[in-house]
């Protein structure tokens, strides 16, 4: 079996928030916060030309860039971190609002913790070229106002005129910008491309980013900086709004329920987790069952052997915390989701699975055996029957109906002949019952196995990453309505 990286995200305690994964391929930065967007500076922001520079970039690679691919558009904004994408936030909750009403003249944002909103200070030339930016982005540069505008000075080009055309032909002209500029960052976030020129010299701070934290075998390994492109795409999702509704409701949008559950997913499967993620999707859907079920594994998987050693022996900078609990609340966690998952919707092989195993690990074997024969008798799927079947040898054997339990391990090495821990869980079974004879014969079934792990693949190894193994279709579905005509 080879051993995974775990990488942790942890956040300031003045954000009461904190992440942490269990990944495979290499480390995953990543940005935990309270709140769907990054923080703001404490003192009034100054805008400066640059700023709105950046703005009108940021809209031209809403044009440029194919879903799914590294293109040039995604490595440029992949280059900009810290404070420029704090900056660029702001900017971008500007042009929404210009977009939604275009006679604002004052602009602010309230900081959590404090009392007032803060200012965002354009000059009146900066206010004009975003004015025009929103024009662009609402699709409305033919409406009256923006062609005054417009008329004014040579505000677009061709490139924007064109994103301005897409726009206005598109039947949700008023959420295009805001679901192309959450796709884009979430490419930057899964694709991890380089960014296309030095990064730039834009200083990173606290409020830019959390921590990255990457320990493997039980040893912590580095600690880095993280970004903040998860936090704008959720930022930016908040703004969704229904045809029949004057105010946002990201709740009623179905991209933004599949978003939710294909990045949720695609976290878990890169064991890439991060608390907030999920926190701020049940809000939104509070009884969505994929999201409760997920959530679940979330917290099954943060009860781990590997994550708790993260817990208690990471080493990170004064005021930086996870949140993450103890074994023990952690799994109380998991069981109440798939409980509210399975609650939402019955018809879930797998949350009865993985709750019996939750309920297991708690020592509440009694209570875990008709979660685990429900998932078992219900499924289609054999690798959930060969969890199923191993989770319930064990819980059997923990109440002692031991010759059921060894039914079971034989029945779930009968699913997957080569993989090794059905072995292992009958060596064990008759070591406890005495039969020495036959406990050396177990083990004497995995050292004959092959030797190659391709060969010996057990699935218990993928168990953790599982609960996301469709997020491949995913993916694809989330990304087929903002694929370019010629890639579908």
């Amino acid at each position: 079996m080879t051993l995974r990286p775990l990488v942790v995200t942890a956040a300031l305690l003045l954000t009461s928030a904190a992440t942490v994964a269990q990944q495979r391929p290499a480390p995953v930065p990543q940005v935990p916060q309270p709140q769907a967007a990054p923080l703001l500076p404490r003192e009034p922001s100054i805008a400066t030309d640059a700023r709105i520079s950046r703005v009108e970039l940021w809209l031209k690679a809403l044009l440029e860039h194919e879903q799914g691919i590294t293109d040039e558009a995604l490595k440029r904004v992949a280059s900009w971190w810290g404070d420029d994408l704090e900056s660029l936030w702001l900017d971008l909750n500007s042009l929404v609002r210009l977009m939604r009403s275009p006679g604002t003249a004052r602009f602010s944002w309230q900081v959590q913790g404090d009392s007032k909103p803060r200012d965002i200070r354009y000059t009146t030339a900066q206010l004009q070229r975003l004015r025009a930016l929103a024009c662009v982005a609402s699709g409305t540069v033919r409406d009256p106002p923006c062609v005054a505008i417009l008329r004014q000075r040579d505000l677009i080009d061709d490139d924007l005129l064109e994103l301005a055309i897409r726009v206005n032909d598109s039947q949700d002209a008023d959420n295009l910008v805001l679901r192309r500029g959450a796709m884009l960052h979430t490419d930057i976030a899964i694709l991890k491309p380089a960014p296309s020129e030095p990064r730039s010299s834009a200083k990173w701070s606290p409020g830019s980013g959390g921590y990255r934290v990457q320990i493997q075998d039980g040893r912590q390994m580095s600690l880095n900086q993280a970004d903040d492109h998860w936090r704008i795409a959720r930022g930016l999702l908040e703004y969704i709004r229904p045809v029949d509704s004057g105010r946002p409701a990201p709740g009623r949008d179905a991209m933004v329920r599949l978003w939710y559950r294909t990045t949720a997913a695609w976290m878990q499967d890169a064991g890439d987790h991060e608390t907030h993620h999920l926190n701020r999707a049940r809000e939104i859907f509070p009884n969505d069952p994929d999201l409760l079920f997920l959530s679940g594994s979330q917290h099954e998987t943060y009860a781990s052997a590997a994550v708790q050693s993260v817990r208690e022996g990471a080493v990170l900078p004064a005021g930086v915390t996870l949140e993450i609990e103890a074994e023990g609340r952690e799994l109380r966690q998991a069981e109440t989701f798939f409980r509210r998952s399975i609650a939402a919707k019955r018809d879930q092989p797998e949350a009865h699975l993985r709750l019996g195993h939750v309920l297991g690990r708690l020592n509440r074997h009694a209570d875990a055996l008709p979660e685990l024969e429900e998932a078992i008798t219900t499924t289609s799927e054999d690798l959930l029957r060969y969890y199923g079947l191993l989770m319930l040898g064990t819980s059997q054997e923990a109440v002692g109906k031991y010759d059921e339990a060894q039914a079971s391990y034989e029945n779930a090495s009968k699913l997957y002949p080569t993989a090794q821990s059905p072995y292992l869980a009958l060596t064990e079974l008759s070591r406890r019952r005495g039969d020495r004879t036959t406990a050396l014969r177990s083990i004497q079934e995995v050292f004959d196995l092959p030797r190659s792990q391709f060969q010996r693949y057990d699935p218990w190894w993928d168990y953790d990453v599982a609960q996301s193994r469709d997020v491949g279709d995913l993916l694809k579905e989330l990304r087929r309505p903002f694929l370019n005509e010629t890639q579908r």
